[in-house]
C-alpha cells in the first residue's frame, strides 16, 4: 500500500538511497532532544537540519523550566546547561525612571527533596541547542546541516522521503518520520495536519540581543506604562554571552509598517520609556520582529509521521512555554517510539496524541491569559509573579504539575499510594536495601523503566528495559513524595511518569495486572 503525502515534485535525479529507525526533522532543541533520546536508547535515528549553519546569536527561547531541566538531567546535560546560564534573576519594575518594585524568588520555590529544580533557567537558545548536540554526538550522531525536507511517502513498513542535500537529491527510508522543523512546518503542511487558530498581527514586538552599560546585571529590568503595561521595555542579562534581551512593543505607523528594529530604534523606544540616565544600547548583534501566533494541530499522529514543538502549536512567548513543551512532546514520544520498535504494541503511539494534545491545549489558553495580563497595566507585577510561579491565570509554568492521570497507560491497583498513575515520579533520597544511599533520580535517569519496591521484597526475573530497586526510606522524604502508607510498589514509565502503582500485597495477588501494564509499555 502506497499513500502519497505530498504532490511536491523535483526535476533532479535521486543519486543515493540509506535506511534508518527514525528520521528527525529539525535540530532546534525538540528534534535535537528526541533524537538523544533515540540514540541512547538503541534506536537509529537521522536528524537533519535545512540552514547551513549553526545558530550563534539570538536569544529566542531562553527560559528552560523546572521539569524540562528534570528531562535534561535524565538526558545528562543538565549541570552543562547550568554552569552557562542562571537562575536567581529577580526583577526590577519601573515607571520611567523611577524603580517602582523588586521581586525576588520566594521560599515556596526554593529545591525540595522532591522537586531539585524549581526555578526557571535563563539560557539563551543558541546554548541549549550546543549543548544537546554536543550531549548526540556522544553516541555518534551529528546534525545534517543544509539537508532540507522536499517530500515524503507514506508506505506499509516506511516513509519514504525525498531530501535536498547541498544539491544533491537523497532518498531516505525511515520507519518513523517526525516533525520538529517548527511553525512553518513542511512536516505538518503535507502530513495534512489541521493547525488551528490565529496570528494576533496587530500586536508586534521588537527583540535584538545586544551589549548595554550601566544596568544592575543581577536583575530583569522591565518598564511599563499604562498602554502597554510590561511592554514598553524588557532588558534581560544572558550571562553566557555577555549581553541582554531586549524586547519592547511597537505600533506600526499609519501604513502599517513597523520601523527596523536597529539601533536607533531602540534608543527611541528606551527614551521615551524608560528615560533611565547612564544605560547605553549597543548595536544589536540579532534583531527581529515578532507577532504572537496561537495555533495547534488536530492530531499529533498520521500513520508514521508525528509532529512535536512548534509544529504542532504555537503560543504567547508569555510565560516562556514554547521550548518546554515541546521538549516535554520529545520526552514523552522517543520512549515510545523505542519500545514499538523493540516490539510493543503500536497502540503505544497512540498515547503520544491522547497525553500530549490536551496539555498542548491547556498551555496555549495559560499563555493567552498570561499575554493578556502581562501587556495591560500591572504587567510588571504580572511577569514578577510569574517568576515566583504565581500567574494571572493560575497556571504553573514550572510543568511540574503536568500529567497523564486517566490516560491510557496506567493503573492504580489500590489506594496505598498518594501518586497516581499519569503522576510525574518525584525525586527524594532513598537508600537501596543493602543501605547505599541513592537518589530516586539517579535511579530513573536512563532509557529503560524503573521498579521501585519502597520497603517491599518484590522481584521480578531480569528483563531487557527494566531497572528494578528495593528501596529503604530512612528520612522520610520518599515516602511524603510519593504518599506511602506501608510497602509499596511504583512502576515508573522512562519519561519519568507513573505507570502502576500499588501496595506490595496487591502487587503479589495480582501478577497479570502488572504483566499487562508491563506489556503496554514495552517490557
Amino acid at each position: 500500500m502506497r499513500t502519497p503525502m505530498s504532490a511536491t515534485t523535483t526535476t533532479s535525479t535521486t543519486t543515493s538511497t540509506s535506511t534508518t529507525d527514525v528520521l528527525v526533522v529539525g535540530a532546534g532543541p525538540v528534534g535535537l532532544a528526541l533524537a538523544i533520546g533515540l540514540a541512547r536508547a538503541g534506536v537509529g535515528c537521522r536528524i537533519i537540519e535545512r540552514e547551513p549553519e549553526f545558530r550563534d546569536r539570538g536569544e529566542r527561547a531562553k527560559g528552560i523550566n523546572a521539569r524540562s531541566l528534570e528531562v535534561f538531567e535524565d538526558l545528562g546535560v543538565v549541570e552543562r546547561m547550568l554552569a552557562l546560564g542562571r537562575t536567581d534573576l529577580r526583577v526590577r519594575t519601573y515607571r520611567g525612571a523611577r524603580v517602582i518594585g523588586e521581586a525576588a524568588a520566594s521560599d515556596a520555590t526554593r529545591p525540595t527533596p522532591d522537586r531539585p529544580y524549581t526555578d526557571a533557567l535563563m539560557l539563551a537558545q543558541h546554548h541549549t541547542e550546543a549543548v544537546l548536540r554536543e550531549r548526540l554526538a556522544e553516541f555518534g550522531v551529528k546534525v545534517e546541516l543544509d539537508c532540507e525536507l522536499v517530500e515524503f511517502t507514506q508506505h506499509e513498513e516506511a516513509v519514504h522521503a525525498t531530501v535536498r542535500h547541498g544539491g544533491e537529491i537523497r532518498t531516505l527510508r525511515a520507519r518513523y518520520l517526525v516533525g520538529c522543523d517548527g511553525g512553518r512546518s513542511t512536516v505538518r503542511k503535507q502530513a495534512g495536519f489541521t493547525f488551528l487558530g490565529e496570528s494576533w498581527d496587530e500586536e508586534r514586538f521588537l527583540l535584538a540581543s545586544m551589549r548595554v552599560e550601566g544596568l544592575d546585571p543581577d536583575f530583569l529590568h522591565v518598564w511599563t506604562d499604562e498602554r502597554l503595561g510590561a511592554g514598553a521595555f524588557i532588558l534581560v542579562p544572558m550571562r553566557a554571552d555577555d549581553i541582554w534581551a531586549a524586547h519592547a512593543w511597537i505600533d506600526p505607523d499609519e501604513q502599517g509598517r513597523t520601523p527596523a528594529p536597529d539601533l536607533a530604534t531602540f534608543e527611541r523606544l528606551f527614551a521615551e520609556r524608560a528615560g533611565l540616565p547612564g544605560v547605553r544600547l549597543h548595536e544589536p548583534s540579532w534583531s527581529t520582529v515578532w507577532r504572537p501566533t496561537v495555533r495547534m494541530v488536530d492530531r499529533y499522529r498520521a500513520g508514521r509521521v508525528f509532529v512535536a514543538g512548534d509544529s504542532a502549536h504555537c503560543q504567547s512567548a508569555a510565560g516562556g512555554q514554547g521550548l518546554n513543551t515541546g521538549v516535554q512532546d520529545a520526552a514523552n514520544l522517543g520512549w515510545k517510539l523505542a519500545a514499538v520498535l523493540r516490539g510493543a504494541p503500536d497502540a503505544l503511539l497512540d498515547s503520544y496524541q491522547a497525553e500530549r494534545l490536551p496539555v498542548a491545549a491547556g498551555v496555549l489558553a495559560a499563555t493567552s491569559a498570561q499575554h493578556r495580563a502581562l501587556f495591560t497595566e500591572g504587567g510588571g507585577q504580572a511577569l514578577a509573579r510569574q517568576f515566583s510561579h504565581r500567574t494571572a491565570s493560575g497556571a504553573d509554568f514550572t510543568g511540574l504539575s503536568v500529567g497523564y492521570r486517566g490516560g491510557p497507560i496506567g493503573l492504580d491497583l489500590d489506594d496505598s499510594t498518594g501518586i497516581r498513575a499519569g503522576d510525574r515520579a518525584p525525586d527524594a533520597p532513598v537508600t537501596t536495601a543493602s543501605g547505599t544511599p541513592t537518589r530516586l533520580f539517579d535511579l530513573l535517569r536512563g532509557p529503560h523503566a524503573t521498579l521501585l519496591a519502597f520497603d517491599a521484597d518484590l522481584r521480578l526475573p531480569e528483563r531487557p528495559g527494566l531497572r528494578q530497586a528495593r528501596l529503604r526510606d530512612p528520612s522520610g522524604h520518599a515516602g511524603r513524595a510519593y504518599g506511602l502508607s506501608g510497602p509499596a510498589v511504583v512502576l515508573v514509565r522512562p519519561d519519568g511518569y507513573v505507570a502502576l502503582t500499588g501496595s506490595e500485597a496487591s502487587v503479589a495477588a495480582r501478577p497479570e495486572a502488572l504483566a499487562e501494564v508491563m506489556a503496554g509499555i514495552g517490557l
